[in-house]
């Protein structure tokens, strides 16, 4: 594992050029995303979200604004939890605040999000079990990580991130949490993840990773949801949303 103050200066400047301090490109396009995952599960009016390495919070604040614009909830909670500076726009409904990692996470969340974060943190253990223990019963986690490792077994040129991806969490990981962690949750979704860049914007890495994961969606569809293995796991990241019992 790479030491803390390697980490530290990595991502020092890691939002440094990016436009806003989140690494996913169009926030409002992740929010729809999410909220189609969420359409089947009930959602209390009064939503409290965590949002742990979340950036600016953009994309909690967007997920938010969406479920209220839809009346889906009558207002949200947001709390981020990163070391970014900057914050997201308000919004009448939603109240959002910001916390350091470094310190506790008090309440319990209705939602909380870890995307694209989780691969980044050495102890991971501690902080699943941090977050876990931050869910209020019945409410849902939804995880986004990169699943790499069987691309890098074909190619050894494969860029896997290191030093700031220090996991790759595919769907052996996610599928297997319960037996892993103890985890009492149900698998509502288990899939490849979402392309995180548009055609547009980065039209090469967009394409590419859309082919990548259209067998590995089609595979989900007609695969058992907690199955622990893949045919076709050359995906490169993996999205799950769970319940807590």
């Amino acid at each position: 594992m790479p030491r803390g103050e390697v980490l530290e200066e990595y991502y020092s400047g890691f939002y440094e050029g990016r436009g806003r301090d989140v690494t996913f490109s169009r926030p409002a396009r992740f929010a729809s995303h999410l909220a189609r995952m969420l359409h089947r599960h009930p959602l209390p009016r009064a939503m409290r979200i965590l949002d742990y390495g979340g950036g600016d919070g953009s994309l909690a604040m967007e997920l938010a604004r969406l479920l209220v614009d839809r009346r889906s909830v009558d207002s949200a909670e947001i709390l981020v939890v990163d070391y970014a500076t900057h914050s997201a726009a308000a919004h009448d409904s939603i109240a959002i605040r910001y916390q350091s990692p470094e310190l506790e996470i008090t309440d319990a969340y209705d939602l909380v999000l870890a995307s694209a974060i989780l691969e980044h943190v050495p102890d991971l253990f501690t902080l699943l079990h941090r977050l876990h223990q931050s869910i209020v019963q019945r409410g849902v986690f939804y995880a986004r990580t990169p699943y790499v490792l069987p691309l890098a077994k074909l190619s050894r040129r494969l860029d896997v991130g290191y030093p700031a991806h220090v996991h790759d969490l595919g769907v052996g990981f996610w599928n297997g949490i319960r037996d892993t962690f103890g985890w009492p949750v149900d698998v509502i979704s288990s899939r490849p993840s979402i392309v995180a860049n548009t055609l547009r914007e980065d039209p090469l890495r967009a394409l590419s990773a859309l082919v990548l994961k259209v067998p590995g969606r089609v595979e989900s569809m007609l695969s058992r949801r907690e199955r622990k293995t893949r045919l076709w796991p050359f995906v490169g990241g993996w999205e799950v949303l769970l319940q807590k019992k």
